[in-house]
């Protein structure tokens, strides 16, 4: 019996090894530019998945204030009923660390003496693509994130959407959307959430 198996696992263990030697002859596949660059943008994705758990569970009040025209409704929320699901989506969808989106936006590093800080600022090259900037600002001596400010832009023929998103860790958070159809009015929007803390 132990014969027989030690044999089934001897012939088994040859079809893996001819079939992978088979799949391995297969021609190469193409490989574009922008796969063989390494490395990748800053992701906005990760960074909200840091800050999640960093601060999950961490008790804080928070006022938000939506402003549309003249009128401004305020209210208090917490951390633990606000609804985080439409803000993440939000900053979800300008995310840029893909590598198809790599060379396609311009990239530049500076200094701000005045508040000590070191910046990095991704410009799309492309007008069709939908996150038009991306600023990371950075604290130059703890290298902790102090700001992200983020424009995006949607335009086909019916409508022409703009967002500009802000998020100051745990201080603010501040979608802007300037949406002008052809048909209706231009609205202009500003939701803001301050951390209480």
């Amino acid at each position: 019996m132990s014969r027989y198996l030690k044999f089934t696992g001897t012939i088994a263990a040859l079809i893996i090894l001819v079939a992978m030697t088979g799949t391995s002859c297969k021609k190469k596949q193409e490989v574009s530019a922008a796969d063989t660059m390494s490395g990748n943008y800053f992701s906005v994705n990760q960074f909200m998945l840091d800050e999640w758990n960093t601060f999950a569970g961490e008790p804080f009040m928070i006022s938000k204030s939506v402003k549309e025209g003249d009128k401004i409704d305020s209210s208090m929320t917490n951390s633990d009923t606000i609804n985080w699901a439409p803000l993440v989506k939000t900053f979800a969808e300008t995310d840029i660390s893909d590598r198809k989106f790599l060379g396609q936006y311009k990239f530049s590093q500076f200094d701000d003496n005045a508040d000590q800080t070191h910046n990095f600022f991704y410009e799309a090259l492309d007008e069709d693509l939908f996150t038009r900037k991306l600023l990371i600002t950075i604290d130059r001596f703890t290298s902790r994130v102090k700001g992200i400010y983020i424009e995006t832009e949607e335009k086909d023929l019916f409508d022409d959407k703009i967002q500009k998103l802000y998020y100051k860790p745990l201080k603010t958070v501040q979608i802007q959307t300037d949406d002008k159809p052809l048909l209706g009015s231009k609205k202009y929007t500003v939701v803001q959430y301050e951390f209480l803390r």
